[in-house]
């Protein structure tokens, strides 16, 4: 199923504009999506879904380009969806065939013969831990099954690139957790580029090497995980279980300043923000640790919580947003 390409960048947009109607969905995107895990974080409304079909060649764009791997979608469809495997958010199987028909069904529709389609179907579902469930129609499995078969389909070709719109949704935690691990897998050990729509922070922090954020169809934020959550500031966070109130003060009383702040916005738990000791006096941490009765589970440079930078790139879009109109108000 190898298809020559002209550019080894999966994804390049330009510029990219869509409107339905009077309504602007995507206003000016330029967005390159890298090899490895990209997570596509946004409100509901931001265009996530819109800009997944505009990389497929799905939609008809106002202005702007999209190449995938160097390939126009709206000139070349066919051969951009050869080399792109989907996972839609919307139910998308055929009622009436099972599930590892409807595999071997998108097997068949990427030009796989007959014998080799159905070789692929089953290995896929192997991998995706379908079970025999994969012999009952598609409409009486759960739902973890079904997008363990949507997922198979979007695979069963060798794809280049995988794109999923929202693919944890309605997954119980065990599934989730198996079906981040795949992504995962895909990308660092089979090669593949993974692009992933979801409103889901967790799911993104958790295996997502980059992240972009789009609001007001307009890119807010794009970058690497670990540079978007980066704080300012040299500080380390600590966490551990014990009484970390007492690690803090003990630690400030022993000329480390410390103070503890919650993890989560729901302050269900805490951790320990201080000041980096010297090398030479790294063992004031443990020896506070120790005394406080706390045992320490990770101790690192601080980072804001992924939360913090979404909701502060949305807090801009809507400020960007109220000056326009202000500014279209105050026009002559």
């Amino acid at each position: 199923m190898a298809d020559p390409v002209a550019d080894d960048l999966p994804v390049r947009l330009d510029g990219v504009v869509k409107r339905y109607g009077g309504r602007t969905v995507l206003d000016g995107v330029s967005l390159d999506v890298m090899p490895g895990v990209t997570g596509l974080v946004g409100p509901n409304g931001a265009g996530k879904s819109t800009l997944v079909r505009a990389i497929l060649g799905l939609v008809r764009l106002a202005a702007g380009s999209v190449r995938v791997f160097g390939i126009d979608p709206a000139r070349e469809p066919r051969r951009v969806r050869a080399l792109v495997g989907v996972v839609p958010e919307d139910e998308c199987s055929v009622p009436g065939l099972s599930g590892v028909e409807m595999v071997r069904y998108a097997a068949r529709l990427c030009g796989l013969p007959g014998t080799e389609s159905l070789r692929r179907a089953h290995e896929v579902l192997d991998w995706c831990d379908a079970g025999q469930e994969r012999y009952r129609p598609v409409e009486t499995l759960s739902v973890g099954t079904r997008q363990k078969v949507a997922f198979a389909a979007a695979i069963v070709h060798d794809p280049r690139i995988v794109i999923l719109d929202e693919p944890t949704n309605g997954l119980d935690p065990l599934e989730r957790r198996a079906m981040l691990g795949r992504l995962v897998t895909l990308a660092r050990h089979h090669g593949k580029t993974v692009f992933v729509s979801t409103h889901v922070l967790p799911d993104v922090q958790s295996i997502c090497d980059r992240v972009v954020v789009l609001a007001r169809g307009r890119v807010r934020l794009a970058g690497t995980i670990e540079t978007l959550t980066r704080l300012d500031t040299a500080l380390h966070r600590l966490e551990g279980d014990g009484p970390l109130d007492d690690l803090a003060r003990l630690l400030t009383a022993r000329g480390v300043a410390a103070r503890t702040i919650p993890l989560d916005p729901s302050g269900a738990g805490r951790a320990v923000l201080l000041d980096p000791p010297p090398p030479d006096r790294i063992g004031v941490v443990w020896e506070a640790a120790r005394d406080a009765g706390v045992v320490i589970r990770s101790l690192g440079p601080a980072t804001k919580p992924l939360e913090e930078v979404f909701v502060g790139a949305l807090r801009d879009a809507e400020i960007d947003c109220r000056s326009g109109q202000e500014a279209i108000h105050a026009a002559p």
